[in-house]
């Protein structure tokens, strides 16, 4: 077992590499150590041993391994943990692949492994598992709150409606939209600000907000996190704060009921709110990606090109050579003789070039494939993040 970050270092996760090959190790240890601490075992059971202490963001698995095979390893970290797995083999048929991805795999490199796709396949699978498991916290604790709403008062309902229906919001205007028709199932009269940052999202439970509002809402966002002026009640969050005209102050259970529903309102908003937060972050992400990925693809395209032109331009100047020698038979003096034997020579050495370039060229299958796996699976529709 080895490591490799200094305590100096700031790394971006712990990544396991599986392989009982020292060689293979060593190769993806120094490709992947600029960018995370690095673990490092032998075989599948040395795995499965050490997951036991360590909780890596992503292994790194071999398949052909002796004792336990990469298969197997996966099959078996998998009834325990979701960590990100990636198969690394030499092995490129479809079953390999269906069996790998059958086990728990979530990805599959073919050997040998470019560096840049290594790393790039291996920050990928580290954020999408991150995204994931926020996204798993998240549900957990909404669901969490949703069953304690169920064993409160009636309005407790339109709560968890809000919170079923705003967790699939992708922009703060959508969410303010549902908190405001939200807040009118309650009975309630208010207005309010969600605060992102992108700017500040103005709602209203009837109508739209006027400028004395905004103005109030700014001055009220600082005093606390929650208080009451007469039949006017004020409710702060970090991103939320809400002002309420109706409160029922003449019946005491009432308004207490009515207090605690703009808390549940608040407080679901504000998590409902970093969650729209975290949507907008990753499609931002996935729109930069898919313009890199773009960029690469047109330029593995562009050097395709160039290879194809020349090889024509090779084509030409070898046609071009034979001619100029033929060409120059007249003034050598060379015999009938000479000029065959001239002849063969040369053009026993222009077929070798011209088979080296038409036939033991693999770089329009090597082309095809960069080009394939930079432009992926073909979707349509709008892809979801989540």
């Amino acid at each position: 077992m080895t490591h490799t970050t200094t305590p100096q270092e700031k790394k971006d996760g712990l990544v396991l590499i599986v392989d009982d090959d020292r060689t293979t190790r060593l190769y993806h240890q120094a490709v992947l150590a600029s960018e995370y601490d690095i673990e490092t075992a032998e075989s599948g059971n040395d795995a499965l041993q050490m997951l036991g202490e360590l909780s890596p963001d992503l292994i790194v698995l071999d398949i052909e391994m002796p004792g336990l095979d990469g298969y197997e390893t996966c099959r078996r970290i998998r009834e325990t943990s979701a960590v990100p797995i990636i198969f690394v083999t030499a092995h490129n048929s479809l079953e390999s692949q269906l069996e790998a991805f059958q086990s728990g795999a979530n990805d599959i490199l073919i050997k040998p492994i470019a560096h840049d796709l290594l790393l790039m396949k291996a920050a990928r699978a580290i954020q999408t598992h991150i995204c994931s498991q926020r996204l798993h916290l998240e549900k957990s604790s909404f669901q969490n709150m949703a069953i304690n709403l169920l064993s409160s008062v009636d309005e407790s309902a339109v709560v968890l409606n809000y919170l079923r229906s705003g967790i699939q919001c992708r922009s703060y205007f959508e969410l303010s939209m549902r908190l405001a028709e939200a807040a009118r199932s309650m009975g309630m009269q208010c207005y309010g600000v969600i605060r992102s940052g992108s700017g500040n999202h103005y709602f209203r439970s009837e109508g739209e907000s006027t400028g004395l509002e905004k103005e109030v809402l700014a001055k009220v966002s600082t005093m606390g996190e929650r208080f009451q002026f007469k039949t006017q009640l004020v409710v702060n969050c970090h991103h939320v704060s809400i002002i309420t005209t109706n409160v029922p102050i003449g019946e005491l259970e009432k308004a207490t009921n009515f207090s605690e529903n703009l808390r549940q309102l608040a407080e679901a908003t504000e998590s409902l709110a970093e969650n729209v937060e975290m949507r907008q972050e990753s499609m931002a992400r996935a729109d930069q990606l898919q313009v890199a990925l773009m960029g690469a693809s047109g330029a593995v395209h562009s050097l395709q090109e160039k290879h194809r032109q020349m090889q024509a331009d090779t084509r030409m100047l070898l046609q071009e050579l034979v001619q100029n020698i033929e060409n120059s038979f007249s003034w050598l003096g060379a015999t009938t003789d000479q000029e065959v034997a001239i002849n063969n020579t040369m053009n026993q050495s222009v077929e070798k070039i011209l088979e080296l370039l038409t036939t033991r060229g693999e770089f329009e299958a090597d082309f095809a494939t960069v080009l394939g796996a930079l432009r992926g699976p073909q979707s349509q529709g709008d892809v979801d993040l989540f």
